[in-house]
């Protein structure tokens, strides 16, 4: 029952490779006809002639059939539901029930350990009782699955604006799509998991994508969530997923191709094309934002100032009359609103943080890498740069602000701080 491979000049189109032929030549036709529009798995299409010996039974191969395997396609042949031959290398083939199963594996691994281990028994003779079918595998990429991942839980870090470290979390909501892509890699064991149980009775063997992507995309989905949840570890803010996508998409492909690889398929190429806070998840960070910021007292202090001028303007129009809305103000201590603000003001200027890394930077022995790690050696443990030369001259300890050598002023003219 093996393929005796035909000589180029005879390999001819898909569609009607048997009316291009000479009548004689064969005796039955299989070609797997259109496998376009997602169709993973059909049986071939046999094209009966005028040497015909099984006209009238669709079950049977008969010794002398041409078969056609075009490319990224891999044909079985099936006897009794089990497969006794195959071919992933593209061509025109003939049939010979005399001889041993030919086993034409091209570069396809799984097939290659398939036909090592095969068992070279074989019945010879052209006439059968049992069920023989061919059945043509589609191993091109198939595209275009999408995902939707609902609502995934992500913890939001907020990073402290003058030490540069996360200082704050909220459990978020992210929602996001994208898609990937599938492809059959290795044939023999998508028959054996997949394309059996539809090979078998009278059925046609079709599988499509549609009746693989519900659990494909289920699975796609709970990898996405994984992964993306794993990534509040790194204590990041949900805005900055972006930055993570390679390694994300990697891990979930990962993930999905181990998941999928005992079924012969290989899930691939996630694409992401959105991931974004709902509402309330961005609503209750800006919240947070703002009242952050009214920590800070010259903050809180031009806050007040924005509101008393507001309120004077509200005042100055007032229906009643201007001096009835600025009686009011007084009244609600708009009197001492300017020494207040005055005040706040001031000790915003004297709370300015100095400047953590120019003082990190004067520590003996001690040096800022520019992935932001301090370290006191000669490379950066954590991203492996070497210590860069130190700069010759002075420098502002609060600002960091360079000065040439022996140039250095009484007072740094970026900050005002003291260095005389």
């Amino acid at each position: 029952m093996g393929l005796i491979r035909l000589a180029a000049g005879a390999i001819g189109a898909a569609s009607g490779a048997f009316n291009t032929t000479a009548g004689a030549a064969w005796t039955d036709y299989f070609e797997s006809g259109d496998m376009s529009g997602g169709i993973i798995m059909k049986r071939g299409v046999k094209i009966t002639g005028p040497n015909s010996r099984n006209k009238g039974d669709q079950n049977i191969i008969s010794s002398g059939s041409g078969i056609d395997v075009q490319a990224n396609q891999c044909m079985i042949l099936v006897e009794n539901g089990a497969i006794v031959d195959f071919c992933a290398e593209p061509g025109r083939y003939k049939y010979d029930a005399s001889t041993a199963p030919s086993m034409f594996s091209g570069d396809n691994k799984g097939l290659a350990a398939l036909a090592s281990a095969f068992a070279s028994s074989f019945a010879a003779g052209g006439g059968r009782t049992n069920t023989q079918r061919v059945f043509y595998i589609n191993m091109g990429e198939i595209q275009g699955f999408k995902w939707g991942s609902g609502n995934i839980t992500f913890d939001h870090w907020e990073t402290d604006w003058n030490t540069g470290k996360p200082c704050w979390h909220i459990a978020t909501t992210l929602m996001g799509n994208g898609t990937y892509s599938i492809q059959v890699t290795d044939p023999a064991k998508f028959f054996e998991v997949l394309g059996a149980a539809k090979a078998g009775g009278d059925g046609n063997g079709l599988i499509t994508r549609q009746d693989i992507e519900p659990q494909i995309k289920t699975e796609a989905i709970a990898a996405i969530r994984q992964g993306v949840a794993g990534l509040g570890q790194l204590r990041i803010g949900y805005t900055d997923i972006a930055a993570h996508e390679f390694d994300l998409t990697q891990n979930v492909d990962k993930v999905l191709d181990e998941a999928w690889a005992s079924r012969g398929i290989s899930v691939f190429k996630i694409a992401i094309a959105m991931i974004d806070a709902d509402e309330k998840s961005k609503k209750q960070i800006t919240n947070y934002q703002e009242t952050k910021g009214y920590t800070d007292p010259s903050m809180l202090g031009a806050y007040m100032g924005m509101g008393n001028t507001q309120a004077m303007q509200a005042a100055a129009a007032n229906s009643a009359g201007a001096v009835t809305g600025f009686a009011a103000m007084g009244m609600m201590g708009g009197n001492n609103m300017g020494s207040n603000i005055a005040q706040l003001m001031q000790q915003g200027q004297q709370a300015q943080p100095v400047n953590t890394y120019a003082q990190q930077a004067q520590a003996q022995g001690s040096w800022t890498c520019s992935c932001g790690s301090v370290n006191s050696g000669k490379f950066c443990p954590n991203c492996g740069s070497p210590k860069p030369e130190q700069p010759q001259g002075a420098f502002c300890p609060n600002c960091g602000q360079k000065f040439e050598p022996g140039a250095a002023p009484r007072f740094c003219p970026n900050c005002g701080t003291k260095l005389g």
